[in-house]
């Protein structure tokens, strides 16, 4: 395993920081974790394929996942990985680390969806799309939540939608409907999102409950968010 394929998984589950604490299911040469936000607006699931890992247990516990990456930082890109049932050890030709496991009763659970709604819209996530949100937010970082508006005329993604006079981007979007009511989801959260992915094309596809996934799918990782809308005043 190298040390860019482990560190890509957990960037696409963590999200810039906005998770911590998580389980790792391990089998059949795959990692799999079923994560949530702390402020439980955002839950998903990421699978890394072909993950070389010498493992006794099927799933263990990792509360503080930034410090697992602060210490993978110091090896090279060649590691070997084995679990045990009360630590992780990491090496490279020169150098080892142990990574001190969490009990899993101390990790959060990922809440099930009591039944998966019906999505009717579909935009396509390019890289010119990923592009223009992450530069747009950039531009205006204060705004929380970004809007997607749809109406026979106009296909928008949106920065600072307001029924007042406010700052404002807008860009055009790929999206197989033709009207939609003004929804709206976390920008930093989708930002995050969007750069963890970067390189991949995706979907977001938005429910009229008020609920986003965003799918990622490649040889190396599949990647599933589910994103809460937000009400605005």
């Amino acid at each position: 395993m190298t040390k860019i394929e482990l560190l890509s998984f957990i960037n696409k589950y963590s999200l810039g920081g906005n998770v911590e604490s998580v389980a790792w299911e391990l089998k059949n040469d795959t990692i799999a974790t079923n994560f949530v936000s702390s402020d439980k607006t955002l839950k998903g699931t990421v699978t890394m394929n072909n993950a070389k890992i010498n493992s006794s247990e099927q799933e263990i516990g990792i509360y503080t996942t930034s410090q697992l990456v602060r210490m993978l930082s110091i090896l090279d890109n060649d590691v070997n990985v084995t679990v045990s049932d009360t630590s992780m050890q990491v090496n490279d030709k020169y150098t080892d680390f142990s990574f001190v496991l969490a009990d899993l009763d101390v990790i959060p659970k990922s809440p099930k969806l009591k039944m998966t709604p019906t999505f009717t819209s579909t935009i396509k996530i390019t890289e010119d799309f990923i592009n223009k949100f992450v530069k747009s937010y950039g531009a205006l970082p204060e705004n929380d939540f970004f809007t997607i508006e749809c109406d026979a005329i106009s296909k928008q993604l949106t920065f600072g939608y307001s029924n007042t006079n406010s700052n404002r981007i807008s860009f055009n979007i790929d999206i197989d409907i033709e009207d939609v009511e003004p929804i709206h989801f976390s920008s930093g959260l989708m930002r995050e999102i969007l750069v963890a992915n970067k390189g991949t094309h995706g979907t977001l596809e938005i429910s009229p409950v008020g609920l986003g996934r965003v799918k990622f799918n490649t040889a190396a990782t599949t990647a599933e968010y589910y994103l809460v809308s937000k009400q605005i005043d």
